[in-house]
């Protein structure tokens, strides 16, 4: 039996030459997988340091709790905030650095 049609595009080609020598799933698990961005690893790995931060991240919501009634804008959180997030970046580097490709 023969798959090649006219007008089939050197893709279409491929398509047809990868169905001959492998399983259709794998195909397109391949052809699918080739087009995904890689995940983010930091993003998970954050969430896993976030819980060793809760010292700095109470000192953050205290501070913002403090300004909630402040009208001249002269108040601000910005050390706190600076503070929490180095300590999740600081223990986010210990790993991540392992698990980039």
């Amino acid at each position: 039996m023969n798959m090649v049609r006219k007008g089939c595009s050197s893709r279409c080609l491929e398509f047809q030459g990868n169905l001959r020598n492998s399983s259709l799933l794998s195909y397109f698990i391949s052809f699918a997988m080739a087009d995904e961005e890689p995940a983010d690893q930091k993003k998970y790995l954050e969430e896993g340091c976030k819980p060793k931060c809760v010292k700095q991240l109470r000192s953050y919501e205290a501070c913002v709790k403090r300004i909630e009634g402040d009208e001249s804008g002269h108040k601000h959180c910005t050390g706190q905030y600076f503070d929490y997030w180095y300590c999740v970046d600081k223990c986010v580097a210990q790993t991540l650095f392992s698990k980039l490709k």
